[in-house]
């Protein structure tokens, strides 16, 4: 590029936590080395605190992957409309050549509708990088709040095909890029072996299956622990470790844990792990199970790839489209406890050296590869 075209980012950024935020700090570094100059305008107020099931919305790490603080400002209220308008005017005041609003639930629709709209009228370039196009949960108000709000894009960023798709019938129009999730490579800190991890962890066994991340409903934990259950009778030296906080009563996994007689066979973790932490959990496991019953594309998923761990995961939405069936992972059809237990027990049997080799060379041609040649495309319309 002859001069820097100025990019802001519209989205959860640290100390926020979560998926969005990591999209945030990845979308930042790679356009700042693609030589754009990138600000962020984030959320002073994300969720109201009478939304969020967790414990804290803030992420306590010690170890933040490309911070950028002196390139946020905290402006947007989700619920507060007079932050809205702010927002749009510091935007302006920023004299933003494009603007890049991250995309993920219409909670956020009557904030970020209004932003884009008042940057609109203001001929300022609008893109939209949509994770999901409506919330897991399908809300009522879902569908609705997402045209009203992804109508103002000039561009849409896409990180999979099942959200392409559904982008295309909505807006068949409107230019799309298709990317993936950046591979998240930076938390193996090389402080670990599988053996030290396995020992830092209390695990035992030969062999570990891994459940990681936040917990909820669609991704699917309750049946991995049936599956489990049977998956002992074929793998009995192998342990079951979830890390991850429960978004819904734990109690439920305890439960079906002593119901099934996994008290033994399983670690428990329930905790928001902290970056510095993560290491550990990944290098014990043999495999990373996604056993969801929706979704669009996974950070878990990029996590595991990032460790070379194989991963075995159910053919719903986007999940499945990152997975060499039988290369780097399993995909499991039709979402059964069968399929599960079958699926697990042929990567559990196969060479992991052979996983992280398909894995590695696969990964190369992931993230966001000549996104700054779309932008530019259509920054000059």
């Amino acid at each position: 590029m002859s001069s820097k075209k100025k990019l802001v980012i519209v989205g959860p950024a640290y100390p926020f936590r979560g998926g969005q935020a990591l999209v945030e700090a990845h979308l930042f570094h790679v356009l700042s080395e693609m030589g754009y100059d990138c600000h962020t305008v984030s959320y002073k107020l994300l969720y109201p605190s009478i939304f969020f099931p967790g414990t804290t919305q803030y992420d306590k790490s010690s170890i933040i992957p490309f911070e950028h603080n002196d390139r946020i400002e905290f402006i947007i209220n989700s619920v507060n409309p007079l932050t809205w308008f702010k927002a749009a005017k510091r935007i302006k005041q920023l004299k933003a050549d494009g603007v890049l609003f991250v995309w993920w639930m219409p909670f956020f629709g009557p904030a970020l509708s209004t932003i884009a709209r008042l940057l609109h009228k203001a001929g300022i370039r609008i893109f939209f990088l949509v994770e999901n196009y409506v919330s897991h949960e399908q809300r009522w108000f879902d569908h609705y709040a997402t045209k009203q709000t992804l109508k103002y894009a000039d561009a849409f960023i896409s990180e999979s095909q099942y959200i392409t798709k559904q982008l295309n019938e909505a807006f068949p129009a409107t230019p799309l890029y298709q990317a993936t999730l950046s591979v998240y490579d930076y938390y193996d800190l090389n402080h670990y072996t599988q053996e030290t991890a396995k020992a830092h962890l209390g695990i035992k066994t030969k062999k570990t299956v891994l459940f990681f991340g936040l917990i909820r409903p669609y991704k699917g934990l309750a049946k991995l622990i049936v599956a489990f259950k049977e998956l002992l009778k074929t793998q009995p030296d192998t342990t079951l470790l979830i890390a991850g906080e429960c978004y819904e009563d734990e109690k439920k996994y305890h439960d079906l844990i002593s119901q099934n007689g996994l008290e033994d066979k399983t670690v428990f973790i329930n905790r928001f792990v902290p970056n510095e932490e993560v290491e550990p959990y990944l290098k014990a496991a043999d495999v990373v199970c996604l056993p969801y019953d929706s979704g669009t594309q996974s950070g878990v998923l990029m996590m595991a790839y990032g460790f070379k761990k194989p991963v075995v995961v159910t053919d719903v939405g986007g999940i499945a489209e990152l997975v060499q069936d039988g290369k780097t992972g399993k995909i499991i059809p039709n979402n059964s406890t069968e399929n599960l237990v079958h699926g697990l027990s042929a990567v559990l049997n196969n060479n992991t050296e052979d996983y992280a080799q398909n894995i590695n060379e696969m990964i190369h041609g992931l993230g966001y590869k000549k996104l700054h040649e779309f932008i530019d495309k259509n920054l000059n319309k």
